[in-house]
Formats: structure tokens, sequence, C-alpha cells
């Protein structure tokens, strides 16, 4: 399946926040999200998307005559006395409620695309050097990711995790992004507040295995700048 189909892509992420994507396709939707930054924001999207449609939408119980037909064809010895009239308004006012929104979900479905863009074109790059000018990791950033590339040369001590970690201009404390390989490759979704015009300085720490335990760096051993011009 071409899960790199703009459109293909938005329908499964549609689908699966609503719970109408089951069985084998949720699961490996839920598998692509782990590795496909766009799945994931795709997800993201529609969240909000059912987020605000289901707070737009005013709540319309109907009328007395549609409770009556209902009612009547509920077996009323599965509900006790008491409860009858604040059971059955309380289960028929949910059930309208859910047909509404499906209703309006499929509607959108049709009609509706997120104009967001889901290119993950790369803007910005930078490589972290060790004292003898030798390349050890490097960062593609692009819109909705970033792709962490180790050396394949690169001679590490293996019993330690490294650390990125960003400092924001006019913010004194480094935020922590992710442990970086120390082999090879791997692809995060890009920190909503990895914004390169906003990054002051880029740094690499070494730390105990899983990294910092404090929510700041222990030794910062490499740093780099982002030029965004």
């Amino acid at each position: 399946m071409k899960y790199d189909d703009h459109t293909l892509l938005n329908f499964l992420a549609a689908e699966y926040v609503l719970g109408t994507l089951h069985g084998h396709a949720r699961d490996r939707f839920s598998r692509l999200m782990r590795t496909s930054p766009r799945a994931r924001y795709a997800t993201s999207l529609w969240q909000r998307y059912i987020k605000n449609l289901e707070n737009a939408i005013e709540s319309n119980p109907p009328d007395q005559q549609v409770w009556d037909k209902i009612s009547k064809r509920i077996d009323p010895i599965l509900l006790p006395a008491e409860k009858k009239a604040k059971g059955f308004n309380f289960l028929i006012f949910n059930a309208w409620a859910a047909i509404a929104s499906a209703a309006c979900v499929v509607l959108v479905l049709i009609t509706w695309q997120p104009q967001e863009s889901f290119s993950d074109k790369i803007s910005h790059s930078v490589t972290f050097y060790d004292s003898s000018n030798k390349s050890l990791w490097n960062l593609d950033i692009s819109d909705h990711s970033i792709l962490l590339k180790a050396a394949s040369d690169m001679s590490i001590q293996t019993d330690y995790d490294y650390q990125l970690w960003i400092r924001l201009k006019g913010y004194p404390n480094a935020i922590p992004i992710v442990l970086l390989p120390k082999t090879d490759s791997k692809e995060i979704a890009r920190n909503a507040l990895f914004k390169p015009q906003n990054i002051a300085l880029l740094a690499i720490s070494r730390e105990p295995t899983g990294g910092s335990q404090s929510g700041s760096p222990s030794e910062i051993i490499y740093t780099a700048k982002l030029n965004v011009n």
C-alpha cells in the first residue's frame, strides 16, 4: 500500500481518529505512526479538527414523540422503574449525538481535506564535529521531522548514551530533544519547540544509559549552531 500518497494517508488518519478503522488495517496504521512523522502529523490534524467539530455541535434533543416511539420499543424489564425517564433520556441523547456526529464526519470526509502541507522537504542541516574536525552526527531538519544520522566510522563510548539538546534564544535552560543513534540513523517527529529561527545553540551531552535523569545535560561534549540564513 502506498502510504506516501497524500489522499490515502489523510483518509486513513481520519478513519483512525473516528474509530472506523478496524482489525489489521488499524494495527498497520498504528505501526506506521511509530515510524512515519507524516502519519503522526495527519492524525494530529484530524484529532484537532474532530475536537473542534465536537465542540461546535449544539445539543438538540429530539421531541417528545420520538422519545415515546423509542421508549415503546425498549423492554421495560431491562430498566429499573425509577431510572426509566432519566435512563431513557441519557441513552437516547447519546445515540442521537453519535448519529449526528457520524453524519457530520462522513460529510467532512467527502468535502474537506486538511489544507496544511504534508511536505517533508529538508529546510536545514547541521553537523556535529569532534576536536579533529571529524563528523559525528548529522541532522536533516524538515517541516515535520528530523533525520538523525550517525557517521559510519564514528568512535564513541558505547556504555554511555548521547542526548541532543537545544537552547532557545532568550531562554537560559537547555531543552532535551532525543537520544542520538550510535549507528545508522533514525527519524523523529519535530518537536513544536524546534524552530530553527528560535534556536541559539544545539548541543550533545554524554549521559548514563537511558539519558539525563535530572532534565539537564550531565556533560556537554559537542555544540553546533544552525545557519538560518
